[in-house]
């Protein structure tokens, strides 16, 4: 057994931590026993990822299945983090349509807690972007789900917090990008109606948000700002810059670079 807690330190759980390598062994030890809960990468704030008697770590289910270059539709494990596909997908122009404050997060722990990002308003959450995920119940069963499909469990483990089952792989839609880039406006406001209504004006904005200072008193003496950001198109004379400013990968994410060469 192991003392176990998420991302904010409490509460601290004993459990057993079982790490599946195949995904056979993620639904066999999913259908074992009462009190089994997936965990990602251990991101989540409190208990959400730790099983009562027994945590299925999935970070070992990592691998891509596929991925189609026309369409963004990529295959993953459910075990992959959003920082390794960005670090492998960003430099030919795909990005994860819905990033949260983390990028160290799992693709299972992403739908599962149905995380949004700074894009919410205008992209929604994370799973609105997922097209199909294959999960495995306390009953045994593999099962593939959609919006077609199972459609009542597809949406019932979107946000789910891991209640209907292991998720073992999902297929998701990337978003097409020029650049890594972003153009930013930031804006200074007076007081919490300002940098709100400064959020409203910059509804178009791809990515929006404010950040307030509790610490401050009276209606106009706190320091507020609203930033803004859009995903940065480039002009044709920069394109050829621009595409050398992405950061060089530095994980194992290079062995999936094969798909790109076909």
């Amino acid at each position: 057994m192991t003392l176990v807690s998420g991302w904010g330190r409490y509460p601290t759980v004993e459990t057993e931590i079982v790490t599946p390598r195949t995904l056979e062994a993620a639904r066999r030890l999913t259908a074992e026993g009462e009190g089994v809960v997936a965990r990602g990468n251990g991101r989540a704030y409190g208990d959400a990822a730790i099983g009562v008697s027994r945590t299925i770590a999935m970070t070992a289910l990592n691998r891509v299945c596929a991925f189609d270059v026309e369409t963004g539709l990529l295959t993953v494990e459910a075990g992959a983090l959003l920082s390794d596909l960005i670090v492998t997908f960003l430099p030919h122009g795909f990005f994860p349509a819905v990033v949260p404050g983390t990028r160290y997060v799992t693709v299972g722990g992403a739908i599962a807690a149905d995380v949004h990002g700074k894009n919410h308003h205008r992209d929604g959450g994370f799973g609105d972007h997922v097209e199909s995920l294959i999960l495995t119940t306390a009953g045994g069963e593999m099962i593939r789900a959609s919006r077609s499909e199972h459609s009542d469990l597809f949406f019932a483990t979107i946000g789910g917090l891991g209640l209907t089952g292991t998720i073992i792989e999902a297929t998701l839609r990337l978003k097409r990008v020029e650049t890594g880039w972003i153009r930013q406006r930031t804006i200074v406001a007076p007081g919490l109606a300002a940098a709100m209504a400064a959020l409203d004006e910059g509804d178009t904005a791809t990515y929006a948000v404010a950040w307030i200072d509790c610490m401050a008193k009276g209606r106009s003496s706190a320091a507020r700002s609203s930033t803004l950001g859009s995903t940065y198109v480039a002009t044709n004379s920069m394109q050829r810059r621009l595409r050398t400013c992405f950061p060089p990968s530095t994980t194992n994410s290079w062995r999936y670079r094969w798909i790109f060469r076909r």
